[in-house]
């Protein structure tokens, strides 16, 4: 089966990629082959391609902070760009993978996990877009899949837990935040649960199309986090544990405000496609078995 691909050098669409063409011919375009702010270009691109089967659509502007100094640049990739991908997916009467975020929320709902039943009350740029493309991507293709997710991280690219990383290896102490909660996920396993979906489609299973939350178990802080992998990193390199601080989101200062609660509920992934992650500290023990013994992970 023929598979788009977009953001195919992004945390996830390069994971994504590495499972995909095992069973599929994939065309992976990244920002190496079109700038995905010039829309007339990505249409005009589109048209050209051949016969496709499926369009998975993992390119995205995340950098938080840096969407409120860029709001347009933001729209432009965010919500203009899936917009015409998903006119595109309509056009061919197949159907698109695209991905969003848990800051689509105001992190206001401390009880349980949000569902996709309540409502988006984005609090930054970079949420509003997302929320933006996903009804854009709702509204132009029937045949819609909209996977929310959280906490990415994975050995690749910037991410909370490379960052984290390069102060253990530097044996600083770095200033954490402990007042968001999230759910954190390890990039591999969500790959994996989406090509799990991508088989049912192309196996001729009945698909409910929609919005679901694509995450694993569980809940912590941001500082909680850094603490284990700490903690953990510590111990199997034989070095010394650092102390981390833990700050408040205020204190900190970021650009862009965060949700301070924005833990998904995954049940309606689960039921639907029969597929379910683990919690998020199992994910992170399966992440560091592949850091430290790479070849017997694969």
């Amino acid at each position: 089966m023929r598979i788009l691909l977009t953001g195919k050098d992004g945390q996830l669409g390069w994971e994504l990629r590495q499972r995909l063409e095992q069973k599929h011919d994939v065309v992976a375009i990244g920002h190496e082959e079109i700038d995905f702010r010039n829309t007339s270009y990505l249409y005009d691109m589109l048209r050209k391609l051949p016969k496709l089967e499926l369009i998975v659509n993992c390119a995205a502007y995340t950098d938080v902070d840096r969407a409120e100094r860029e709001p347009l640049m933001t729209e432009l990739i965010n919500v203009e760009a899936p917009a015409i991908l998903a006119a595109e997916a309509d056009r061919r009467g197949i159907s698109i993978i695209h991905f969003s975020t848990d800051y689509v929320f105001n992190g206001k709902k401390w009880t349980n996990p949000y569902t996709e039943k309540d409502r988006p009350n984005p609090l930054s740029v970079y949420g509003w877009s997302k929320l933006a493309g996903e009804q854009r991507v709702r509204e132009l293709c029937e045949k819609h899949l909209i996977f929310r997710v959280s906490g990415l991280y994975g050995t690749r690219r910037r991410n909370f837990l490379t960052t984290m990383l390069k102060f253990l290896a530097a044996g600083e102490s770095p200033c954490v935040v402990d007042d968001q909660i999230v759910s954190p996920n390890w990039c591999p396993m969500i790959a994996e649960a989406v090509e799990h979906v991508v088989h049912r489609i192309f196996n001729g299973t009945k698909t409910e199309y929609g919005i679901f939350h694509l995450t694993g178990t569980g809940s912590t802080t941001w500082y909680e986090f850094a603490r284990m992998i700490f903690e953990k990193m510590s111990q199997l390199r034989n070095k010394p544990l650092i102390v981390l601080q833990a700050i408040g989101s205020e204190e900190y200062g970021a650009e862009a405000k965060r949700p301070a609660y924005s833990v998904l509920n995954p049940n309606k992934f689960t039921q639907t496609f029969g597929y379910a992650l683990p919690n998020w500290q199992t994910q992170f023990l399966h992440c560091v078995n592949v850091m430290t013994c790479p070849r017997e992970a694969q």
